[in-house]
């Protein structure tokens, strides 16, 4: 069996770009029988894709199945289902990203410290005050908190949600994670909750971390109705896709002092719009989309994908077709 493989992953993002150690690695992963290719431009991959039988890529076109008589599984390091705007045929198993918790529970885990010392607001305001006078330590006393004993809400307890609860749980903190299939695990979190217990649980959180994907169940689940349920001591982080939040009633609320504050990775608009109402926000802190950045993230993706190509070939003959990796709630 022709075991092609095509690494396509053109990026303006060096992280997701691979290097040729990365693929060599990669190639070692995949074991004796498969052909690795990495392609450095769309002709080359385009030419080579007739005789693929498995593509790691970004970007795919529609028009481009009819090129890939033999492709099996189209795979792509993105962990959001929204990633491709291709539907495939049946013999094409797609295949997305599940190795990011190692990198973004760690992103998520600093940022909770951060706000609950209060080391971003006031570090800020230090570096502000060009006459030297602030010297905000009774602030700092006043509003900084010891993560034991509070309570984080994790809307999305997924791989990534339950990785980031794995490191929270240690401090002492009480865990909630919210999903879809309510299962528990105890490892990660205290409690494990249905969607539909999320106004009950959104009052008890000191802070609320979202590892939500984009969809229509998702899209202004954070609404002004909800938000208004926090805490005003309360803490919002966003790592998951932007469609969850009314993004003008989060600045609204920081304004009026209804909530502590907020730390966004991910907007409705990317990138965020200059005139965006959060920019402005107090205690509101901006990232660009940024928190699964780090140097092995695709060392880790390939150490996941060559196990699961490897395994679904394994219990595949010539003539069936690989079943489609299960997608988590």
């Amino acid at each position: 069996m022709s075991d092609l493989r095509l690494v396509y992953l053109s990026h303006a993002m060096d992280v997701f770009r691979p290097t040729e150690a990365q693929v060599r690695r990669f190639a070692d992963l995949c074991g004796d029988g498969a052909d690795v290719r990495r392609c450095t431009s769309e002709a080359e991959f385009l030419a080579l894709l007739p005789e693929a039988r498995a593509v790691f890529v970004w970007d795919f076109r529609q028009e481009w199945f009819d090129r890939a008589p033999k492709l099996r599984h189209l795979c792509t390091p993105a962990a959001g289902r929204d990633y491709f705007r291709v539907v495939p045929p049946p013999r094409v198993a797609m295949h997305y990203g599940t190795f990011h918790g190692a990198i973004m529970a760690e992103t998520a885990l600093g940022a909770l410290l951060a706000c609950t010392h209060g080391l971003l607001p006031f570090a800020s305001a230090m570096r502000r005050d060009g006459g030297g006078k602030a010297w905000p330590r009774r602030d700092i006393m006043l509003r900084s908190r010891r993560l034991c004993g509070q309570t984080v809400a994790i809307l999305g307890f997924g791989r990534i949600g339950r990785a980031f609860g794995a490191l929270v749980k240690p401090f002492g903190a009480t865990v909630i994670g919210v999903r879809r299939s309510p299962v528990p695990d105890p490892a990660a979190a205290d409690r494990v909750a249905g969607v539909g217990e999320l106004d009950e649980v959104l009052p008890l959180a000191d802070h609320v971390a979202s590892f939500l994907p984009s969809g229509p169940e998702t899209d202004g689940l954070l609404d002004a109705r909800r938000l208004a349920l926090l805490k005003p001591s309360a803490f919002l982080y966003n790592f998951g896709r932007g469609n969850l939040l009314d993004e003008e009633a989060l600045a609204g609320a920081l304004r009026r002092n209804a909530l502590a504050g907020a730390l966004l990775d991910v907007f409705r608009e990317e990138p965020l719009p200059a005139d965006s109402p959060l920019r402005d926000a107090p205690n509101c802190f901006l990232y660009p989309h940024a928190s699964a950045f780090a140097p092995d993230y695709l060392d880790l993706y390939f150490a996941k994908a060559a196990a699961e190509i490897r395994k679904l070939n394994a219990e595949c003959t010539m003539h069936e077709e690989p079943r489609p990796a299960r997608e988590e709630g």
